[in-house]
């Protein structure tokens, strides 16, 4: 090759690498904790996040696992125990229900395995600190000793808001994954726009930035297919039996509003006072 075909070879070369460089610095590979949690809005797709982080997790420590059982089984060792999927819903991959008896501790994951709650407020919100029985501490020691009790393992939630979470999981946090949006215009593939947020429960959220919330968001390149792996709208059983409301009202002539859909009885509306 002569010098000038060297040259152009040289800069595509470094021309390539700075294209890859700033695809690669928009997107984020997530950093999952022992105890880790995804938050976001209705329908934003944390659930989405979630379930990838927990599968792709598994999936990793479960090679981990074979490639180890390879070696303990030439060396006539014994093997250690295969670390298991666990989730609070339906999954279309091997896994094992959460139970109550999980949860209070009084049996146990296999070690190494990854654990996954879908909106962790549902199955422990911060009013159910008020409870006077051991439920609490059972909780607590769960999260906070979930690490040593297997031996390593990962446990991720998704809710729609922190706060709303027992403190037995805000307090085992320190970070956790807000997920502003899901873009779906990528044949093949999701891209989740994140934020990781440093977290303390005394504080809240302890991260200070000034632009637009957009301009701080990083992308995690997620495949359909995990789609397939849970049902976003899994708790519509709930209320798929129940009856429809359809009354429609067409044409409205009065757009005035003549009361107040609410649970709260007001006392002082005008209208109550007129009826009287």
């Amino acid at each position: 090759m002569s010098k000038i075909q060297w040259l152009i070879f040289l800069a595509l070369v470094i021309g390539i690498s700075w294209l890859v460089a700033k695809i690669a610095s928009k997107f984020k590979v997530p950093k999952i904790p022992c105890v880790a949690l995804v938050t976001g809005g209705v329908k934003s797709g944390k659930s989405t996040l979630s379930v990838y982080m927990a599968i792709q997790t598994y999936n990793r420590v479960h090679r981990r696992w074979k490639i180890r059982v390879f070696f303990q089984e030439l060396l006539h060792k014994p093997f250690d125990e295969e670390p298991l999927l666990y989730s609070n819903i339906p999954l279309a991959v091997p896994y094992v229900p959460i139970t109550l008896d999980l949860l209070q501790r009084k049996v146990r994951p296999r070690y190494g395995s990854v654990a996954y709650v879908n909106e962790a407020s549902l199955l422990a919100d911060q009013m159910l600190s008020l409870k006077k029985d051991d439920t609490n501490e059972r909780l607590t020691l769960f999260n906070k000793l979930f690490g040593h009790e297997t031996i390593g393992g990962v446990l991720i939630y998704d809710t729609q808001c922190v706060a709303d979470v027992h403190y037995a999981v805000r307090r085992s946090l320190s970070s956790y994954i807000y997920v502003h949006h899901l873009e779906k215009r990528i044949p093949f593939f999701l891209i989740a726009q994140v934020r990781e947020e440093r977290y303390s429960d005394d504080r809240g959220v302890i991260n200070a930035y000034n632009e637009d919330v957009e301009e701080s968001l990083k992308k995690v390149l997620i495949p359909k297919r995990v789609w397939k792996k849970f049902d976003a709208y899994c708790f519509s059983c709930l209320t798929d039996g129940l009856p429809v409301s359809d009354s429609v009202i067409e044409d409205c002539v009065d757009l005035k509003a003549r009361e107040i859909v609410s649970f709260r009885e007001y006392k002082t509306l005008m209208q109550k006072e007129n009826k009287q």
